[in-house]
């Protein structure tokens, strides 16, 4: 079964990740700023990143995600070109406003996982 990598701090938006994930069929890890990507199970496929937690933001952590062959999902409140150009040469496959993350998830799910 795959895994997705929540990087989320905020609890109601996580629990709604989470659940969509759950009902997708996929395990969920919830991760944050001081986890190594050398203890993200090896049968993670895909990463949700909140972009508006700067400890999230980095194009660092997009990098290290994308080195071990993990897909990203990355989220804004609003999507500008500029931070999205950034993310995107790094490595973020998707950026996706937050509102509509949740509903979208079934969606990606097929989409990047198969």
């Amino acid at each position: 079964m795959a895994d997705v990598l929540l990087f989320v701090k905020d609890f109601e938006l996580g629990s709604r990740l989470s659940e969509a994930c759950v009902d997708g069929g996929t395990e969920v890890e919830f991760s944050d700023e001081k986890t190594s990507p050398n203890d993200f199970s090896e049968n993670c496929v895909l990463a949700i990143i909140d972009m508006e937690e700067k400890v999230f933001a980095s194009v660092g952590l997009i990098s290290a995600l994308k080195r071990r062959g993990i897909k990203v999902i990355g989220m804004m409140r609003k999507v500008n070109k500029k931070e999205q150009s950034k993310h995107r040469s790094a490595g973020c496959d998707i950026i996706l406003p937050r509102s509509s993350i949740v509903r979208n998830i079934p969606n990606l799910l097929n989409e990047l996982l198969d």
